[in-house]
């Protein structure tokens, strides 16, 4: 699955009826999360772990430890799957993820 090169999707999290999807693009391998926001973040900085990253199709970039991903195939089943559930597709953009928790408006605990 840890192919550089790869096609990807990537999902922030689903809950009350609504899954927030990053979108597509490509995995880059593993790299410490400079730009991610959140625990697991914060703490590959710290200890200088690596963490995959995916150069979305809009040219951003979001962290393994950041969402849910997948391969493009997988992550398109299941969309489809909780479509089928009754669950909203939205598509959030990574950035205004990040002011929000950096605003504190959201924190690990709240996603």
């Amino acid at each position: 699955m840890r192919e550089v090169g790869q096609r990807v999707g990537a999902i922030l999290g689903a809950k009350e009826g609504i899954v927030e999807f990053l979108g597509y693009g490509v995995y880059e391998g593993d790299h410490i999360p400079e730009e991610a926001v959140g625990f697991m973040a914060d703490a590959s900085r710290v200890c200088k772990w690596t963490n995959p990253r995916i150069r979305l199709d809009s040219g951003k970039v979001v962290y393994g430890c950041e969402c849910w991903w997948g391969s493009e195939a997988k992550v398109k089943v299941q969309l489809a799957e909780y479509r089928a559930s009754g669950y909203r597709i939205v598509e959030v953009d990574i950035d205004a993820i990040r002011k929000k928790y950096a605003d504190g408006e959201i924190n690990d605990k709240k996603r």
